[in-house]
């Protein structure tokens, strides 16, 4: 990551639960970093897996995740790690959910301990390669020009214009302010949220808990960890407005500043694993790893494929326990001649994560913004938002407007508790898909900016249809749609209806604005089963819901058409 992009434009949402860190000055002679693997956690059976889990956090997991988490809960082996300790290698950080632990390692320890029976693999952070030659970015036509003004009763000051390019003034006008969802931070630090912004936040009693996992670190100072909040969460009328002013905040200080090392991962990975068990429903990451200092293990752009960086793995753990992760592209868009990453750094390459990427105020695509894809040729970004002189709160209790990926992925993560205020059944891959598909280029997804410049009320009104199409409806057990296959489909899909006596049927189709877009059945059936076809070959790639109606009898759903 470059020292821009490190310093001043991050991007991080966090959930999790981490053992203690073992802090240790590593040996001189130890100059390589790994993570080592365990086969199995023996000690799972006489511990309480759970007992670090708050109760939020369980009923996220009950409402939106989709992993057992048993074993990701059980705690790693305490007898490994003192096994470990008797031959000289003390852990930095043990994670639960990778079974692992890091530590310095010379390469006659990595040898020895990889030898170890209850070791499954030790692991170098990242390769150290020479990188290619970026390619040309590519010369796609921008995206829609900003939304139309609306009249507000609120004063969003120069924070307005952030909001309006992604069309989040009208939901916030209805109150939609992410009220009753967590976000976390994981970032620099926070200057204690005592800046003005976040006087609403303290006053009400929703900034649960800040945590630092840099302790025993040189960090040196940094407040963008405040400034990324605040795009987020901030609110002072007639300064600053953030989508998701009426969340509730867990924040990790995980990141130092003045360098970039592998100990950043470290405390990520404990950060997130913390944040999860606290009950975040959404974590924010403006943070990126890619090249690190001299000495240190980097990664190559063959590594950017949603599976080998530590917290590109640690972050598809938290989306399949509920949360939904949004993190910042990059800021190595190839704008300066001195350094062009110009990939999508870790953990934006995640398979789950939400991956922003930045425009100015008129819709087009900021220089310094990200492309991919990935390295196994996913589009990313996923979507974009202001990321050009954004408003966000400075040191003093001021505001300053500053730029990169690191601003506009906090605003995504403001719209995504926005979200699940209104639908908090909806799970990290529905969040990202709704994003998606009410996004300004969601017919023409590219590797600049993904599938668009959100659409926040067109999202949150999509994942308010979904919230009423999913109701079980107050019918006979005997009426209703018992399978819709295959779903996703790409022309035609089966609708099979179970109907308790003859009568007229109707079968309709709607898109997530709630608009009709056909009729597939209307006429008399029969009482018993009976297997309707829908056919979304016309139709735009995306989600559907269908209404089975006869007499007063209604039965919902919904069904995905992909290319």
């Amino acid at each position: 990551m470059s020292s821009a992009f490190r310093l001043c434009l991050l991007s991080a949402l966090l959930i999790a639960a981490v053992l203690p860190v073992r802090a240790q000055t590593p040996d001189a002679s130890a100059t390589v970093k790994y993570w080592i693997a365990f086969t199995d956690k023996p000690d799972a059976a006489k511990t309480d897996a759970r007992a670090h889990l708050s109760e939020r956090a369980l009923e996220r997991r009950q409402r939106r995740g989709t992993a057992p988490a048993s074993r990701l809960d059980a705690p790693v082996s305490e007898g490994y790690l003192d096994r470990l300790e008797r031959v000289g290698v003390t852990p930095l950080v043990t994670s639960r959910w990778l079974n692992a632990a890091s530590a310095h390692l010379t390469e006659t320890q990595a040898r020895r301990i990889a030898a170890l029976p209850f070791v499954r693999s030790v692991r170098p952070v990242g390769v150290v390669e020479d990188l290619p030659p970026p390619p040309p970015p590519d010369a796609a036509p921008p995206p829609t020009a900003p939304y139309a003004t609306k009249t507000t009763r609120i004063d969003y000051g120069a924070s307005r214009t952030q909001l309006e390019l992604m069309n989040a003034i009208e939901p916030l006008e209805r109150g939609i302010n992410g009220a009753d969802v967590t976000i976390g931070f994981l970032d620099t630090q926070y200057n204690d949220f005592s800046h003005p912004a976040f006087s609403t936040l303290r006053s009400e009693d929703r900034l649960i808990e800040v945590r630092n996992f840099t302790e025993g670190q040189s960090c040196g100072t940094s407040f963008h960890g405040m400034n990324v909040a605040s795009t987020a969460v901030g609110f002072e009328e007639g300064e600053l407005v953030g989508p998701g002013y009426g969340a509730h905040v867990l924040a990790a200080t995980t990141e130092c500043v003045g360098s970039e090392t592998n100990q950043e991962e470290d405390n990520l990975v404990a950060g997130m694993e913390w944040l999860e068990a606290e009950g975040a429903d959404v974590v924010n990451i403006s943070l990126g790893y890619t090249t690190f200092d001299p000495g240190e293990r980097s990664y190559t752009p063959d590594d950017l494929d949603g599976d080998t960086g530590v917290t590109t793995q640690i972050v598809d753990i938290a989306a399949s326990l509920g949360v939904v992760v949004v993190s910042s592209a990059g800021n190595e868009g190839c704008s300066s001649p001195d350094f062009c990453w110009y990939f999508i750094s870790t953990p934006a390459d995640a398979d789950s994560v939400i991956t922003v990427g930045a425009v100015a105020a008129n819709g087009t695509k900021a220089g310094f913004s990200s492309f991919g894809p990935t390295a196994d040729g996913r589009i990313k970004p996923d979507v974009a938002a202001m990321g050009v002189s954004v408003r966000f709160a400075s040191p003093g209790g001021g505001y300053i407007a500053n730029s990169g990926t690191s601003f506009s992925s906090p605003l995504v993560a403001g719209v995504v508790a926005q979200i699940l205020q209104v639908n908090p059944d909806l799970n990290p891959i529905d969040v990202r898909n709704i994003l998606r598909w009410t996004a300004s280029q969601a017919e023409t997804p590219d590797n600049r900016l993904g599938w668009g410049i959100v659409n926040a009320d067109a999202a949150i009104q999509a994942a308010e249809q979904t919230a009423t199409a999913t109701t079980p409806p107050e019918t006979p057990s005997a009426f209703g749609v018992t399978a819709v296959y295959p779903n996703p489909v790409r022309q035609r899909a089966t609708v099979e209806a179970t109907l308790p006596a003859s009568g007229s049927v109707r079968l309709t189709l709607y898109n997530l604005l709630g608009q009709r877009v056909a009729t597939p059945f209307d006429g008399a059936l029969p009482g018993g089963v009976h297997r309707l076809q829908i056919d979304l070959s016309g139709l735009p790639a995306g989600p559907y819901f269908y209404r089975l109606e006869q007499d007063d009898r209604v039965a919902t759903g919904t069904v995905t058409r992909i290319r």
